[in-house]
């Protein structure tokens, strides 16, 4: 039962990837009938969406900050291996009402849920009336070209390097939020000491290039370049893809630092080079065409 003076329980309903215009319609939808509690996935436990790999976009704990700077006063990330053999009402009864005690339910007009994604908002609404809980629906949100806003769209923008688009789509910025690891020094070795981060396994990896960007150190957002993909000057192309960035101007050492990296503009694709000499030139070219941005940016 509610306590007296609190406020009910909105549930915004989706997956979340990326939090971007459509989800925050939700978000703003569900924090304008009460308490807003965004339920999700934990993004380690879904690997597969109607059969297909999925490239998330953002990881829990990025997707996290997203929502809460999007007005979700509590997030319930949920193991969906445990809740995936659930049916439609099981779910409701069980998580909606039973777990988070819903007094209203905010999801796009084409969310499913319930076992083998068997139900959509018609059955939400049944199940509502059942056991006592308001149905908000949110139309599916356009750009100024009629095309929907969408998590799959977005992450072909990345991938084909049109980051301003994507970013315009997402509602802000395309950020890396990584732990920084130890490299092989050989951006130091180069001139560009550079933090490095990994994409996890399952991660919608952006264009393989050289990206304006800032990286925010303790509050303060320092401009960077930094540079997506395997390194084939060095390493011939193997491994596993990689975030490498330079902080312009800073000094210091950040391995295990959780360090938000934000993309601003994508400068060039990924090349391989005949020598060290001619990458540590476009190293220096890099760094001065994202320094020729600064007085238009932030």
């Amino acid at each position: 039962m509610k306590q007296t003076g609190q406020r009910p329980a909105a549930a915004a309903l989706g997956v979340f990837d990326g939090v971007h215009l459509g989800h925050r319609s939700v978000l703003s939808q569900a924090a304008k009938n009460g308490k807003c509690c965004a339920v999700t996935f934990q993004t380690a436990t879904m690997p597969e969406k109607k059969g297909s790999t999925l490239r998330y976009i953002y990881g829990d704990e990025q997707r996290a900050v997203l929502l809460r700077q999007c007005g979700a006063e509590e997030i319930t990330a949920l193991p969906f291996d445990q809740v995936c053999g659930m049916d439609g009402e099981q779910f409701c009864r069980e998580v909606l009402l039973g777990q988070l005690r819903a007094e209203c339910v905010v999801c796009g007009a084409d969310f499913r849920f319930g076992k083998g994604a068997s139900c959509g908002t018609k059955e939400l609404i049944s199940f509502g009336k059942q056991l006592g809980f308001r149905i908000v629906t949110v139309p599916q949100v356009q750009d100024e070209q009629g095309l929907p806003v969408s998590s799959s769209r977005i992450r072909s923008l990345l991938e084909s390097g049109d980051l301003r688009s994507a970013n315009r789509l997402l509602g802000s910025d395309y950020t890396i939020r990584a732990k920084v690891v130890s490299g092989r020094q050989e951006g130091r070795l180069l001139g560009a000491p550079t933090a490095n981060q990994l994409f996890a396994p399952w991660q919608c990896v952006p264009m393989y290039g050289v990206y304006a960007s800032f990286s925010e150190v303790s509050g303060v957002l320092v401009p960077s370049v930094t540079s997506i993909g395997v390194r084939p000057t060095l390493t011939d192309g193997h491994g596993a893809p990689v975030a490498e960035t330079h902080l312009i101007g800073w000094q210091g050492t950040l391995n295990g630092v959780t360090l938000p990296v934000i993309l601003t503009d994508f400068l060039r694709g990924e090349r391989r080079f005949d020598s060290r000499e001619a990458l540590i030139r476009q190293i220096r070219d890099d760094i001065r065409s994202r320094t020729a941005l600064l007085p238009a940016e932030r």
